[in-house]
């Protein structure tokens, strides 16, 4: 839930809000994908053919990297992502216990198209080897999350859809 703290008094007696100087909502860790037997099946098959194909070439390190894949997706299923805090403040963004300078981000964007189940904030590091940072809107404003980011970065209007990774991603439910 989105909450919004150092309303000043003047607004609280207007009955307006102002801009609030700090947004925070719960975010899970990690998406986690609903997979059936189905896709159990053809990844173990998937898995096998790759296992074969290594010991066939003798690439005993890409085996070894094939279970070790399929030994994190199979914890990873067993277990519920951990809600963690993502906060928009003055002095940068934080998320769980990682605080990150709004100097360390290029720019931001936010892509709210509900009919496509696209609900996301997106920041993209300086250093273009980092990630970007994926964040669920949930039920919250995404104006006002907007609006409230455009006081410390750069947004980028161009980003009208989740990026392709993150698309396969969700396609090959991983």
């Amino acid at each position: 839930m989105l909450s919004t703290k150092h309303m000043s008094k003047k607004s609280k007696k207007m009955g307006q809000n102002e801009a609030p100087k700090r947004l925070s909502w719960d975010v899970p860790e990690y998406e986690q994908h609903v997979r059936d037997r189905k896709w159990y099946i053809i990844a173990a098959l998937i898995g096998l053919a790759l296992i074969a194909y290594a010991i066939f070439t003798h690439n005993y390190l890409f085996a070894l990297i094939i279970v070790i894949i399929a030994f994190i997706i199979i914890s990873r299923d067993s277990q519920t992502p951990l809600k963690v805090r993502f906060t928009i403040e003055d002095g940068g963004i934080r998320l769980g216990q990682k605080f990150y300078e709004y100097d360390k981000f290029k720019n931001f964007s936010v892509v709210f198209r509900p009919q496509d189940d696209i609900r996301n904030l997106y920041i993209n590091f300086n250093n273009s080897v980092r990630p970007h940072l994926s964040i669920p809107l949930k039920g919250n404003d995404p104006m006002l999350v907007r609006s409230q980011l455009l006081r410390y970065m750069k947004e980028d209007l161009s980003r009208n859809d989740a990026p392709l990774s993150e698309g396969l991603g969700k396609m090959l439910k991983l």
